[in-house]
């Protein structure tokens, strides 16, 4: 060992490690869903208040109006169906 240089810093490689974080989630699903009105790929509106949470059907002709309202630019129709369309969740434009 006489050709070492003893000043050499050793690193030692270690894997990032990831704890799990808690988040909270309701899951609602059964036949009773479809009893209230709640169709599979209904757009919907959650309101959250304190000790509340208050989901309901998203009527798509208030959305159409908040879209409206929104653009910076002049409304475009088509474009705001095709935006629709690939929305996240997939949201349905009820005609």
């Amino acid at each position: 060992m006489a050709g070492r240089d003893n000043k050499t810093i050793r690193r030692i490689s270690q894997a990032e490690r990831f704890g799990k974080v808690a988040t909270n989630s309701i899951s609602l699903k059964g036949k009773w869903l479809q009893e209230a009105g709640f169709t599979p790929g209904m757009p919907l509106k959650i309101r959250v208040m304190p000790d509340c949470i208050v989901i309901t059907a998203q009527n798509t002709l208030e959305l159409w109006q908040c879209l409206e309202g929104l653009s910076i630019e002049p409304f475009n129709p088509s474009a705001a169906v095709d935006w629709i369309k690939y929305y996240p969740g997939g949201l349905r434009l009820a005609v």
